[in-house]
């Protein structure tokens, strides 16, 4: 599995513009942000990898696409204290956290980091 970020300015329509550029692929997003200043970054997984690799390519816009591993925690207070202190008593950084499904008793997300072999040696059961 792949996640995609993609970076642009801050300013109205922006983010609108990925979500249209997708959708008129029929493309279906899973997808965070954050801006920061004069720019913004976005993060999303796609049902169609190779379609939203597309679409970017086709758009122009500044995109990255890295590894990403799906891991499954408690929804409780301190599991993702203890998840991100494993990974970083391991080394690994985290590059890009997506939260996918929240329930009662559990929490879903996209992981990208930089050492896959690593988090999934620390993490075990909690990657699916």
């Amino acid at each position: 599995m792949s996640a995609f970020t993609v970076e642009f300015e801050n300013e109205p329509g922006r983010l609108a513009e990925v979500c249209e550029a997708m959708a008129a692929r029929g493309v279906n997003l899973v997808i965070c942000g954050l801006a920061h200043g004069d720019t913004g970054t976005v993060a999303f997984i796609a049902d169609d990898e190779a379609a939203a690799r597309s679409v970017l390519q086709d758009a122009g816009f500044d995109a990255a696409e890295r590894d990403a591993l799906t891991v499954r925690l408690k929804n409780a207070p301190g599991a993702g204290a203890a998840t991100f202190r494993k990974l970083a008593d391991a080394g690994v950084n985290v590059e890009v956290f997506l939260p996918v499904r929240v329930s009662n008793s559990q929490f879903v997300a996209v992981l990208c980091v930089d050492d896959q072999e690593a988090a999934m040696k620390v993490l075990g059961k909690a990657v699916i």
